[in-house]
């Protein structure tokens, strides 16, 4: 793009709908920011009643992350050594995965939750805006700090793209036990990206693509969307025969089921591993909110499964 890296010069060239998609999705970029990096004052204990523990927790590269730990149910079903990992959605944080906290709770599976790097109450990456990629050392972290906490095996949940980044992590694990996934992952930056700038957007977005299409572009070059490509089909490839439930939501219009639908049908083995659960009338990242009891049958027979009580 010309001016890449000065906007004046950039907001100067660019004149009638162009120029004023450009100033859309500036007050959109900017207003996603400041959302994202606000912490909510909610708690699994002040929301939920949930006993919790407050934490730091520091990735490879540097970056601390705000984290809640929070135990099995004392009444729930013994897990033995389970414990899950949750990374909240792109823009979300550790209290957007709330619902999901308190399921694997009364399920009996204790959880680790944090704001990923550049969210809510975490630093940010060492180079500024960091990539999907990058964002796996987040979730790495996160499945480390499980094991010091007494995790012999590693249930990874991922919402949308925040899934992307699970996935790059917990891949190749020996101690991954399997993997729920929750509207997303899009199967590359382009659908990500579309889907991203319209959530962002909100009403503008739904009634100008121009301004969509725009947003779109400059979001996509700093996702670096080639190493994305790599990292997150050779990820899911070494996934195959790894338990998989792929969540998705009928009404989605930011990660669209038959986006990521192309990973799961390409890649989906013969043995069984992947299930699926369609949710019809859940919009993005709302599928427990809308289907609870169906989810909950779902998830509870996946950890059932996992767990050997089935």
């Amino acid at each position: 793009m010309p001016f890449r890296g000065d906007p004046i010069a950039a907001r100067a060239w660019m004149v009638g709908p162009l120029g004023t998609s450009w100033d859309d999705g500036s007050a959109a970029i900017r207003k996603t920011l400041k959302r994202s990096r606000t912490a909510r004052r909610i708690t699994p204990g002040r929301r939920m009643k949930l006993p919790y523990e407050e934490l730091t927790i520091t990735t490879h590269d540097g970056v601390d992350l705000a984290a809640w730990f929070v135990p099995a149910a004392e009444d729930a079903p013994d897990r033995g050594d389970l414990m899950a990992v949750l990374h909240h959605h792109y823009g979300g944080q550790k209290a957007t995965v709330l619902p999901w906290i308190e399921l694997f709770h009364r399920l009996g599976v204790p959880t680790l939750s944090f704001d990923a790097r550049g969210h809510a109450a975490s630093g940010p990456s060492p180079e500024g805006r960091g990539s999907f990629v990058k964002r796996a050392a987040d979730a790495e972290a996160a499945c480390d700090e499980v094991r010091r906490r007494g995790a012999g095996r590693i249930l990874a949940f991922g919402q949308s793209q925040g899934a992307a980044a699970l996935l790059m992590s917990v891949a190749w694990r020996a101690d991954l036990a399997g993997v729920i996934t929750d509207c997303g992952p899009a199967p590359e930056m382009g659908t990500a990206a579309w889907g991203l700038s319209g959530n962002m957007l909100g009403a503008v977005g739904s009634r100008n693509r121009l301004t969509r299409a725009v947003l779109a572009m400059r979001i996509i070059p700093g996702t670096e969307p080639v190493r994305y490509l790599g990292a997150l089909w050779s990820s899911l490839a070494a996934l195959r025969s790894t338990p998989l439930l792929w969540i998705s939501a009928g009404r989605d219009e930011v990660i669209r089921p038959a986006w990521s639908r192309v990973w799961y049908r390409s890649l989906r083995s013969r043995s069984d591993a992947w299930s699926s659960l369609h949710v019809p009338d859940a919009d993005h990242v709302r599928t427990l909110q809308v289907d609870r009891e169906g989810v909950e049958g779902a998830v509870g027979d996946f950890i059932d499964r996992l767990t050997g009580r089935t």
